[in-house]
């Protein structure tokens, strides 16, 4: 009897001092890229090597994607937890047809949106797109958006061909001279250079369409239901971005590990150009991460303009600095 006292005082003895297992257990947690892995998703394997997000009780799985458009609809149906380089202006066009969705944090304020060509034959203005074949991949930022472009320019779209194609492909096309342009993220254009091929920029904004960058989005689902993880996920990802801005080589080279078959040269490349696009005039002096409002309202103007969205959406429903403020209370 008393050794059987002793064994179950022990167990319970045992039993209070170690920590329940839902305390000490990570949460699994997913994000969705936009396009495919590049070297603009850096911050989050170095993120990842730095612990980051292990500190903040984490456990990240990253994952690649096949557009903007299909990443939002992913992680508004809770196939994946977080999206990120969610173009802007593709996100608030789905957010305002009533896509159960918010962005959190901004990887890049600015707009990267672009159209490359060949330096030795660019496509300076959109009126250079008539008679042009440009590669796009439908459901990705700089395609959807591609008809507010020509139609703020006053392009008739029938006159530009649009060569649909998986993401991999759409950079090749204009290596090999299949396409005269193709409709990307400006971080790409290291990859280009990278393989021996000078290009020229079109860049969206220049021609009439100011739209937000790239958005860091999750479900309302998760955001109401689990704040917490929430907040502890954005805190993680502005300390990875904050720390690739301090060492992008550490970045870069945090991606190279990640995904060994990438270009590194590219993958430095794009670290940086993704840097250059960090913040907008608006979120300038603010924190790392912080989504404006203002490119917000004003993105929305734009694709209202162009027919892409109906009137009247009220875009502070779909953008949140909550839980960017909290960490600095």
């Amino acid at each position: 009897m008393k050794h059987s006292a002793w064994l179950t005082a022990g167990v319970s003895l045992l039993a209070l001092l170690a920590p329940p297992l839902s305390a000490s257990a990570a949460d699994k947690v997913s994000l969705r890229f936009g396009f495919v892995a590049t070297g603009i998703d850096s911050p989050w394997t170095y993120g990842i090597e730095k612990g980051f997000f292990r500190d903040n009780g984490i456990e990240l799985e990253l994952r690649e994607g096949k557009g903007s458009a299909i990443t939002a609809q992913t992680v508004a149906a809770g196939t994946d937890d977080f999206g990120v380089d969610i173009d802007g202006g593709t996100f608030l066009n789905l957010a305002a047809k009533g896509l159960p969705a918010t962005a959190v944090l901004a990887n890049a304020a600015k707009s990267p949106l672009v159209i490359f060509s060949a330096a030795d034959k660019p496509l300076k203005t959109p009126a250079d797109l008539i008679g042009a074949k440009i590669s796009i991949t439908a459901g990705d930022g700089p395609s959807a958006l591609l008809p507010a472009l020509l139609k703020r320019n006053h392009i008739d779209a029938g006159k530009v061909t649009q060569i649909n194609m998986q993401p991999g492909p759409k950079l090749t096309s204009l290596l090999t001279g299949r396409v005269e342009g193709v409709a990307t993220n400006y971080a790409l254009k290291a990859t280009l250079e990278s393989k021996g091929l000078k290009v020229h920029s079109l860049m969206y904004a220049d021609f009439g369409v100011v739209t937000p960058g790239m958005y860091m989005i999750v479900s309302n689902t998760l955001l109401n239901g689990k704040p917490d993880l929430v907040q502890r996920f954005v805190g993680a990802a502005q300390k990875s971005l904050q720390a690739a801005a301090e060492n992008p080589q550490a970045a870069a080279e945090s991606f190279s590990r990640m995904y060994p078959s990438y270009d590194r040269q590219g993958a430095a490349g794009e670290t940086q150009l993704l840097l250059q696009l960090l913040y907008s005039e608006s979120t300038k002096g603010k924190s790392v991460g912080t989504v404006s409002l203002a490119d917000a309202t004003a993105g929305a103007d734009v694709l209202m303009a162009s027919g892409l969205m109906e009137p009247g959406a009220d875009v502070a429903k779909f953008v949140t600095n909550r839980f960017i403020e909290a960490q600095s209370k």
